[in-house]
Parts: C-alpha cells; sequence; structure tokens
C-alpha cells in the first residue's frame, strides 16, 4: 500500500483511546498505542505516520504538541536485577511529561522518565532521556539543547 498526500488520513482520536483525550486530536493512518488509559493528552495534539506509543508508565501530553513520524515514547522499561531471566523480571515505570506547543521529529525515541519544557523541538532522530527545559532546541543521542527558541 501507497500513502501519498491524496490518500492519508487523519484519524480524530476517540474520547475512550486515552484517559483524556483533548479536542482536536489525532494520528496519521498508522500508530501503536499501547496502554492507552494512561495517557492524558491535551487539546489538538498530533502523532504522524507510524508513531510507537506505550502509555504503561504514564504519559502527559500538552496541547498543540506535534509528534512527527516513526517517533516513539516509552514510560517503562524491563527491570534488570541480576540473576534472573529478563522475561521474569517485570517492569519500571516513569512518567514521560511533554509540555505544550512542542514538536518532536521524526525518528526520535523519548525514554522513561524524559521531561520536555513547554516549546521544546527536538531533532530527527534524536533520544530524549532526562530533562529539557521550555523553548530549547535539542538534538543528538542524548538530546541536549543547542539553542533556545
Amino acid at each position: 500500500m501507497m500513502i501519498t498526500e491524496r490518500s492519508k488520513r487523519v484519524i480524530p482520536f476517540r474520547p475512550h483511546d486515552a484517559k483524556q483525550v483533548g479536542e482536536g486530536c489525532f494520528y496519521l493512518d498508522l500508530i501503536v498505542w499501547l496502554n492507552g488509559d494512561r495517557i492524558e493528552l491535551g487539546d489538538s495534539v498530533g502523532f504522524n505516520y507510524g508513531c510507537y506509543v506505550n502509555g504503561y508508565g504514564g504519559l502527559r501530553v500538552g496541547d498543540r504538541t506535534i509528534v512527527g513520524p516513526y517517533a516513539m515514547i516509552h514510560t517503562a522499561n524491563h527491570g534488570m536485577a541480576p540473576g534472573r531471566p529478563i522475561v521474569d523480571q517485570g517492569w519500571t515505570e516513569r512518567p514521560v511529561e511533554i509540555g505544550a506547543d512542542c514538536w518532536i521529529g521524526m525518528g526520535v525515541c523519548i525514554l522513561p522518565g524524559a521531561q520536555l519544557g513547554n516549546g521544546c523541538i527536538v531533532g530527527a532522530g534524536s533520544v530524549v532521556a532526562g530533562e529539557l527545559e521550555p523553548n530549547c532546541i535539542a538534538v543528538g543521542n542524548p538530546a541536549r539543547p543547542t539553542r533556545t527558541r
């Protein structure tokens, strides 16, 4: 299947897709959406094609934030106790908070516990593992601020 400008679909989130769905929230065509009952979306939040979102540890996304294609948001990780198989470890939960008016670039990976202040821009392919101050532009692995808006 080929998705073009003519064929792509803007699909609105339904109220039961998340714990909270603000007005005008949408995604494009295909998204992996796990543990929606732990996800809160502000108004006009958008996810582009191919995003992976797991709200297991809790996720809040502020108004008017846009997430680029193939971005990933993780809110939990495997436990790592030595001497036990990974499949028997269980999970560690660390909520993620993304402020209002953020732009998350293509292929960005946001890891458990990350916090992005209002107005952040995260460059394509970056890995966010910690806290980003409001209005910063961050790139790299790990994502580091390069300037402010």
